[in-house]
């Protein structure tokens, strides 16, 4: 596999960076929605599922899977006190924060028992982790998930060639990683490497970095 970027900084840092931006980010992050719809599309979270997000950031997804899943749960799973803080808000003016549940975690394995959901989603999260931990991340996937559950993840990529842009942006990151903490991963390769069955990939471009969105299975 092609070598990739470390991320150098700890993650309770990561949670107060996202905290200050925890009020901006919609704003900040408005081209990403596009994505997180397409990535939610593959879900596909039906009535009575129960569905787990890693990263939920303001509760865009959130409120998608929460209308969706009705009788059923979403559980969102965040390292930062602000971004809960701005989803919270989201969810209870929407009318739907009872049909969601909102955890603060930094910590692996994530507090939840083996086989429980029927789905996991992630949009821009995971290049957020550093090497060592994307398998322990996707082993915990699949750990929580039920057999035959599906998972989603939406992220930059390193999956196909990053262009000028991928490669600025990368190089960016080298540099400052304190302002560009994520980089584009090969997502599809670490998801396959970790157990899981590519159901669909494809790829992407935002604002000429490279996007992947992955569809998975647990055998």
């Amino acid at each position: 596999m092609e070598d990739f970027s470390r991320v150098n900084r700890p993650i309770a840092e990561a949670g107060t960076y996202y905290s200050r931006l925890a009020p901006f980010y919609d704003w900040l992050a408005s081209s990403e929605k596009r994505f997180v719809r397409l990535g939610l599309g593959l879900l596909h979270p039906e009535p009575g599922e129960r569905i787990l997000e890693i990263g939920f950031g303001t509760g865009y997804a959130q409120q998608h899977i929460a209308q969706a899943v009705k009788s059923g749960l979403s559980i969102g799973l965040d390292l930062s006190s602000g971004m809960c803080q701005v989803a919270h808000d989201r969810l209870s003016q929407a009318g739907i924060r009872d049909l969601t549940e909102l955890l603060q975690s930094d910590t692996l394995p994530v507090p939840f028992s083996d086989n429980v959901f029927d789905g996991v989603f992630s949009s821009f999260t995971l290049e957020l982790f550093d090497s060592p931990l994307l398998p322990e991340v996707l082993i915990e996937c699949r750990r929580v998930l039920k057999p035959g559950g599906r998972l989603v993840v939406v992220s930059l990529s390193k999956d196909q060639p990053l262009g000028l842009m991928g490669r600025v942006y990368e190089f960016f990151h080298d540099k400052f990683p304190g302002l560009a903490d994520c980089r584009p991963i090969p997502v599809k390769h670490l998801i396959e490497e970790n157990g899981f069955l590519i159901q669909e990939s494809y790829a992407y471009t935002m604002w000429g970095l490279p996007v992947g969105i992955i569809s998975a299975s647990v055998p």
